[in-house]
C-alpha cells in the first residue's frame, strides 16, 4: 500500500512540474546584431507562440511600412498587449530572427 500511495504521489507531482513547465516557454532568439525603432498598430495577438500581427510605419534603415507578425519573447510585455494599441518598440534583428522588445504603449 505504501508503495502504491508513493508511485501516486510521484505521478502526481511530475504532472504539475511538466504542466508549470509548459506555461512558461522559453524563447531565446540569440543575439541581437541589429537594432530598429518600430512605430504600428496591433491588428492581431496570436498567445500560442506570443506573435503580434502589427502595421508598421517604415522601419528605418531595415523596411518598407507594411503588416507582419512580430514575436514578443518577454511574457510580461506580451501580456501588456491589446488589439488596437499604438506602440513604439525596439525590433531587434539577427542572422535569423527578429523580435521585439523594449514596449511602449502610446495608445489605447
Amino acid at each position: 500500500m505504501t508503495r502504491r500511495v508513493w508511485l501516486a504521489g510521484n505521478a502526481l507531482l511530475a504532472a504539475v512540474c511538466t504542466s508549470c513547465a509548459r506555461s512558461e516557454r522559453a524563447y531565446d532568439y540569440g543575439e541581437a546584431k541589429q537594432r530598429y525603432q518600430l512605430h504600428g498598430k496591433i491588428l492581431r495577438l496570436r498567445p500560442e507562440n506570443r506573435i503580434a500581427v502589427i502595421e508598421h510605419e517604415k522601419i528605418e534603415g531595415w523596411m518598407e511600412a507594411m503588416t507582419m507578425e512580430f514575436p514578443v519573447p518577454s511574457l510580461a510585455e506580451y501580456s501588456k498587449l491589446k488589439e488596437g494599441m499604438v506602440i513604439r518598440a525596439t525590433v531587434n534583428v539577427n542572422d535569423s530572427y527578429f523580435w521585439l522588445t523594449e514596449i511602449v504603449i502610446e495608445k489605447i
